[in-house]
């Protein structure tokens, strides 16, 4: 998997190299962006359940993933393009009887596109930006269990399962940046992408009810994702 990121963040580079080589100065047109990222997946086995906090359908028919979000942008009057990637996970940690489970899901999404802004070095630069790529989700469960022998002492057994996809993705969404001094480092206080994750038909073997495997297709369906994101721009 770090071959395919490399790869991938090699891509988004060379596409930058018609824009970024007309570029004045760093943080005019050439903007690197480093930043926590937050997002809210759908369809996952953890939702959210925080009444009065977020009493709302959105949040609590998602699940949290935290993470981080890096993306560089070339732009030229304005006008520019967005590689973009980003790296979430949430984790679940359950306690049982002589045993817990520890169980990962994590979604990392790699995009492209274009993007719009204020062109100069204004004191707050609104932006916008079109993004399509890929996102690669998994899941690794792991169950560890402690067995008391008849012949006494402790035995520990571990089993675990991992599955994950790559799948299309897109972003569209935008954000606010501040700058910082006359320098050219910003603040992005505020960054929001509808990020769906569109999953295609998958087909998985399954126990049936007659003790035998039988093979079960999964449907593509679409993710309504969110993420957020905010932090510095160089």
């Amino acid at each position: 998997m770090k071959s395919r990121y490399f790869i991938v963040l090699l891509f988004l580079s060379t596409l930058l190299v018609p824009v970024t080589g007309s570029a004045q100065d760093v943080g005019k047109n050439f903007k690197v962006f480093l930043g926590y990222s937050n997002l809210q997946a759908e369809g996952l086995q953890d939702t959210n359940t925080a009444p009065g906090i977020f009493d709302t359908d959105f949040f609590r028919d998602r699940t949290t993933l935290h993470g981080a979000n890096a993306s560089i942008t070339g732009t030229y009057k304005g006008i520019g393009i967005t590689g973009d990637v980003s790296f979430n996970r949430n984790t679940r940690d359950s306690e049982f009887t002589g045993g817990h489970v520890i169980d990962n899901t994590d979604i990392t999404y790699f995009m492209g596109g274009p993007s719009f802004g204020y062109a100069g070095m204004n004191r707050v630069e609104p932006f916008a930006r079109i993004l399509a790529g890929g996102a690669y989700t998994s899941r690794d469960v792991s169950a560890t269990l402690n067995l008391t022998p008849i012949s006494g002492g402790t035995t520990t057994t571990t089993t675990s399962f991992k599955t994950s996809s790559t799948s299309f993705a897109m972003g569209v969404g935008g954000g606010l940046d501040v700058r910082l001094g006359d320098g050219p480092v910003r603040l992005r206080v505020i960054q929001i992408d509808y990020t769906p994750i569109f999953f295609r038909d998958k087909s998985i073997d399954v126990l049936g009810a007659s003790g035998t495997i039988q093979p079960f297709t999964l449907e593509g369906q679409r993710a309504d994702n969110v993420r957020f994101a905010f932090g510095i721009v160089f």
